[in-house]
């Protein structure tokens, strides 16, 4: 076995395991469709009509905020929480939806795309909207746009979610759920997202709604 025969053999391991995560298509989803500037892949067939509404609901929250730049398409890729999500969550098999930064693909977890929501597969009944979950994920977007990739290691989490939170509408929890955790539960990695938004809420209407200076003077 030669040196540029291992060599070789390491770089196709290398591309076939980073390969689903610069484009997650090749995992095989069977379903695809596009819908304007936004790419659907999925692991069922998808409802066109319900799935534009999905979108166009999305997108008009996501451009109301001073971030966005007039188009935000994205990849997006629905999956049933089986072995394609769990390849690309590495290790958040828990979440609703994340966002690869490289491409800014958006992927959702066990996703219903007629009755709008997303599992998360924690088996505690909570569930999010696919319409708030694709506006949060777009926003995580923005931010890295207009911020620049630091964003995600130079601000906090509760200021980094809260404000997707903010521009999608939407919470996973309720305020009577946040005040039994914070008794059962004070370190339950849901907290911050609840109290992210609220205090993002608070903020920019004593500022104006000036999400530049929000970012500036959070630390």
């Amino acid at each position: 076995m030669t040196k540029r025969w291992r060599q070789g053999m390491l770089g196709i391991a290398t591309l076939v395991a980073i390969a689903p995560f610069l484009a997650p298509e090749v995992l095989a989803f069977p379903y695809k469709q596009e819908f304007g500037a936004d790419h659907v892949w999925s692991t069922a067939p998808i409802p066109t009509a319900r799935m534009s509404a999905i979108l166009t609901d999305a997108n008009t929250r996501v451009a109301k905020s001073p971030l966005a730049s007039g188009s935000e398409g994205r990849r997006i890729f629905l999956t049933d929480g089986g072995w394609r999500w769990r390849v690309l969550a590495l290790q958040s098999h828990f979440a609703f939806g994340l966002t690869r930064a490289l491409r800014e693909d958006v992927i959702l977890n066990r996703t219903d795309v007629q009755s709008d929501k997303v599992n998360n597969g924690l088996g505690d009944g909570r569930t999010r909207t696919i319409t708030g979950v694709i506006a949060h994920e777009k926003c995580h977007g923005m931010e890295r746009r207009h911020f620049g990739n630091f964003v995600d290691m130079t601000k906090p989490v509760w200021l980094r979610e809260g404000y997707c939170d903010y521009v999608a509408r939407e919470s996973t929890l309720n305020a009577d759920e946040v005040a039994a955790m914070k008794k059962s539960d004070p370190n339950n990695p849901a907290l911050p997202y609840y109290e992210g938004r609220t205090r993002v809420t608070a903020i920019l209407e004593a500022n104006g709604g000036d999400v530049d200076e929000l970012f500036a003077q959070t630390r």
